[in-house]
């Protein structure tokens, strides 16, 4: 022992274990302020941008960058109408920003851990509907320039595929996380995101607008985008997505804000059906090209955009009210329970009742007249 002691006198003290040099094996110090991190997604991000351009070139040069029914003012055609379901096409701007927005929202839910079956299945749908409205041959129709098959398409992106893609995305919980920007947090105001979802519905329909849309290709994506982005500004208070929403925003201001929405739909569908009068001079040609009357044309796309509008006003009022029943019955059995009310509260706040009663063991629904 004594001489191990020796030893270790000879030798000096311990050396201090060496920490990781800061500076890059290059030799150059790290520069201050200078985020790394922000430094390497920066080139993935320019990498990403420009593979989503070639793809676009790619398929704007296979597919000649527009559909082949392409009619617009002039009348013309290049497909019978007795072969309209030919009709099929790969718009690339489209394409890419459908592919690259729901890919990036799958991705995003899968690193924090949120992307279930369900929640996958239903931002699937949601980039479903949207393929189906820009490359099947309902858009072929669309842009082929028959009216009802263009409001049928409107609803589709600008109402169904927005709705399915933000259920998809965590509710927002008032006061917690980030805030929300703060133009987003105003237009997604309830009042604010109905007269800018409304306001822009009526604008794109006003025939000095709508009349060119066929006739350039740019105003027809605008269209597009416009339609999607207003659809989701619409329905983020509704579906507690991406803002805060009022306290006085509850189940009941929803049901009036749904009906609302339907009742817009009723009056764009009245002025179709009763006005007596082309708006649309090129959905007109079109029309007779395609061998239709364009005022029958015109009163089936009212008739359309009121089915739909009925339809999702109807679906929307059902889930509100089933939801709050649901929630209310299930915070009262947990009461029941002896669960204290703040938590209850908290969970009915943050939209997790049913996990809830599933770690307390209270059942999460009961049979009328059993349970």
């Amino acid at each position: 022992m004594a001489a191990k002691d020796t030893g270790r006198a000879a030798r000096g003290p311990p050396r201090a274990r060496r920490t990781s040099d800061p500076r890059p094996r290059g030799g150059a110090a790290r520069r201050p302020g200078v985020n790394m991190g922000v430094m390497v997604r920066r080139p993935i991000a320019l990498l990403a941008v420009a593979g989503m351009l070639a793809a676009v070139f790619a398929l704007t040069a296979l597919t000649g960058g527009r559909f082949t029914s392409y009619s617009g003012g002039d009348g013309s055609l290049t497909v019978s109408p007795g072969r309209w379901w030919t009709l099929w096409a790969v718009p690339p701007l489209e394409v890419i920003a459908i592919l690259a927005g729901v890919g990036y929202l799958a991705l995003g839910a899968r690193r924090r851990g949120a992307l279930t079956q369900g929640l996958a299945w239903t931002l699937a749908s949601g980039a479903a509907l949207l393929l189906i409205s820009v490359c099947s041959p309902l858009a072929g129709l669309s842009q082929g320039g028959i009216l009802a098959a263009h409001m049928l398409q409107h609803t589709l992106i600008g109402a169904f595929a927005p709705a399915a893609i933000l259920m998809a995305l965590p509710r927002r919980i008032r006061g917690e996380g980030p805030p929300p920007h703060p133009v987003l947090r105003a237009l997604g105001h309830p009042v604010a995101a109905f007269l800018l979802w409304a306001g822009l519905t009526v604008v794109w329909l006003l025939p000095a607008i709508h009349h060119p849309v066929l006739e350039h290709e740019t105003l027809w994506v605008a269209q597009q985008f416009a339609f999607f982005a207003t659809g989701c500004l619409l329905w983020m208070p509704v579906l507690e997505r991406g803002v805060d929403v009022p306290a006085w925003f509850g189940t009941g201001a929803k049901v009036f804000y749904m009906v609302g929405v339907w009742f817009v739909g009723v009056i764009i569908a009245n002025v179709y059906w009763f006005s007596g009068t082309a708006f649309y001079a090129s959905h007109a040609n079109a029309a007779r090209v395609w061998g239709l009357d364009p005022l029958a044309d015109q009163a089936n796309a009212g008739t359309v955009m009121v089915t739909m509008h009925c339809f999702l006003t109807l679906t929307a009022v059902t889930w509100l009210f089933f939801r709050q029943a649901h929630e209310s019955g299930l915070a009262q059995r947990l009461r029941d329970a002896g669960v204290d009310d703040t938590q209850v509260d908290d969970a009915l706040r943050r939209g997790e009742l049913d996990d809830l009663a599933r770690r307390r063991g209270v059942p999460v629904t009961v049979r009328a007249g059993i349970d």
